[in-house]
């Protein structure tokens, strides 16, 4: 038999129940039998009383014990009376006759069956003050009775002896409701367990019911489709649970399209440059046109044009996976920044775009960082302001320190990008409408590595507009100093 979850639980609700149920049951058991004992101790205790406080009425009316001794009737109706019921008649006269003189209780008197309680009344036993046996037996043992002096004025005037006997401790009626209720206490017992198994069995479905959903949403999530969605909004492990599967299946289906607009993308980028290619080939094939030194010169420029975006496309891959490799040491980001804009000052003067710099000499910014990598990415950067800003244009650059991380700030004159595309700007080949396009030369990977190797260095990269009319470029990376281990 297949061991599921909903038979697992719904035997650990039911045995959690029997356990329960069964402690319950043996503790009130316990619990009443104990207090039942005492009950009729104290019950048994209060007739022991009364009959003393009797017999002591009877012994100052009387003056002393030969009276009582000469009269078995009178004897045998007080001790019979201890349950309120006096005896008369037939059952008073049929004692009389078993009874010998001073003789209690009578040799023939009937006897409960074994393992019952000895009735109280057929306990007692009189004793004088000089404990001499008024009503008993004179064989009996005075150590097997529990005396109780009855006294009158102070004096003890004599003992009321009562033999003990363990079974005695419940009355035949006692005894009854005892058992009566142990019974009661056995019904209520079972009656509960099957109360607790016909709860159990729906509560273990119940809490399994998102379990399953979950299991049916991971075949299908398994099988290619992102769509199943978990509806289990409680604030529980479960409903974590939930929201966290309907996360990964999100994240799943996102990425899923990216990968297949990825794929899309790459197949564009690499047929716009290989149709170059082949058309111009075919074009020097056909002889219309001649194979000279600007034809050369066109598939040149095509064949270069596709190394680039290939190459881009391996160091993008590389970045992704964690394969490009990072030797980080305390480098000093100004310097760094600087190095890059003097090694990029004769292409920014030849489209007269002015440099600013700011904070980059005085502000001391030391990171933790790769001194090859982040040349590369001040190298995409520059160079992506290059390529989209218009001649005679501004590009300014600054350094702080904030918080324990250091800001640099690009910011380049028109054109500006839309606030509807800066979010998809470190997207993988995408390239802003109007003057930002595939026109001025990029892959539109540049911004994506960048990305990437930022990350790297626990860094965060962020676009917005700039208050030149271009765009800004924002990188922050934790100072050396801040840096946790």
């Amino acid at each position: 038999m297949k061991k599921t979850i909903t038979r697992k639980l719904f035997l650990t609700l039911l045995l959690t129940s029997l356990v329960l149920v069964s402690g319950m049951y043996a503790v009130m058991q316990w619990s009443f039998d104990h207090g039942f004992i005492r009950y009729v101790e104290q019950r048994e205790q209060q007739v022991i009383d009364g009959l003393v406080e009797e017999l002591a009425l009877i012994h100052a009316t009387d003056g002393d014990w030969e009276a009582l001794a000469a009269s078995p009737r009178r004897w045998l109706q007080l001790v019979m009376s201890v349950h309120s019921h006096p005896i008369r008649g037939k059952r008073l006269e049929a004692l009389l006759e078993r009874m010998r003189p001073n003789e209690w209780p009578p040799g023939e008197a009937p006897r409960p069956p074994r393992g019952f309680p000895t009735p109280l009344e057929l306990r007692v036993r009189l004793l004088d003050a000089s404990r001499q046996v008024v009503y008993g037996r004179t064989e009996e043992p005075l150590g097997e009775l529990a005396l109780h002096p009855i006294r009158e004025d102070g004096a003890v005037v004599g003992y009321l002896g009562v033999r003990e006997d363990e079974a005695a401790l419940f009355l035949s009626h006692d005894l009854r409701f005892a058992e009566q209720q142990n019974q009661a206490f056995l019904l209520i017992a079972l009656a509960m367990l099957l109360v607790s198994a016909g709860l159990a069995l729906p509560l273990a479905r119940y809490f399994v019911r998102p379990i399953r959903s979950l299991t049916r949403a991971t075949r299908q999530l398994a099988s290619g489709d992102y769509s199943p969605r978990i509806d289990h909004r409680a604030d529980d492990e479960l409903g974590q649970l939930a929201r966290d599967f309907n996360h990964l299946a999100h994240t799943l289906g996102r990425n899923e399209a990216l990968r297949r607009q990825w794929v899309a993308d790459i197949s564009h980028e690499l047929r716009t440059p290989l149709a170059i290619l082949r058309g111009e080939i075919e074009a020097v094939q056909d002889g219309v046109r001649s194979l000279d030194a600007g034809a050369v010169e066109s598939l040149h420029q095509e064949v270069l044009h596709l190394t680039r975006l290939v190459d881009d496309l391996y160091e993008l891959s590389m970045s992704d996976i964690g394969a490009l490799d990072y030797r980080k040491e305390p480098l000093d980001l100004g310097v760094a920044a600087r190095t890059a804009i003097e090694g990029l000052a004769p292409a920014f003067g030849e489209k007269s775009i002015r440099v600013e710099t700011h904070g980059l000499e005085d502000e001391a910014a030391l990171v933790d960082a790769d001194p090859d990598r982040l040349e590369q990415m001040f190298a995409n950067l520059l160079q992506n302001t290059l390529r989209y800003t218009d001649p005679g244009g501004t590009a300014r650059l600054s350094l702080t320190a904030v918080a324990g991380r250091a800001r640099l700030v690009l910011e380049d004159s028109a054109p500006g990008v839309s606030a509807a595309e800066l979010p998809r700007l470190f997207d993988r080949l995408y390239r802003t409408e109007g003057s930002r396009n595939r026109e001025s030369g990029g892959t539109g990977l540049g911004l994506a590595i960048c990305s990437n190797i930022v990350e790297a260095h626990d860094g965060t990269l962020t676009a917005g507009p700039s208050d030149l009319g271009g765009l800004r470029i924002t990188l922050e990376l934790p100072l050396l100093d801040e840096k946790k281990p």
